[in-house]
């Protein structure tokens, strides 16, 4: 029972609010709005709340002319 509350743990969360992907990305809010803007995130809103994808944080999809996925 420890052993998979631990693997559980290690898992990276799905997905991100605005604010935990600027400081997971160290850039600032209104970059990651401009960032899904221009869908290089892939991002959603659920309410009010917009959540981003947090496969699609890469640097690749961020520094590319053109991102891996489609939005």
């Amino acid at each position: 029972m420890n052993l998979l509350k631990m693997e559980i743990q290690k898992l990276p969360p799905r997905f991100l609010t605005r604010y935990e992907a600027a400081a997971f990305l160290t850039i600032s809010v209104k970059t990651v709005d401009r960032l899904i803007r221009d869908n290089r995130i892939k991002a959603f809103k659920l309410g009010k709340r917009v959540l981003i994808h947090y496969d699609s944080l890469t640097e690749e999809n961020i520094n590319a002319v053109r991102p891996k996925f489609q939005n």
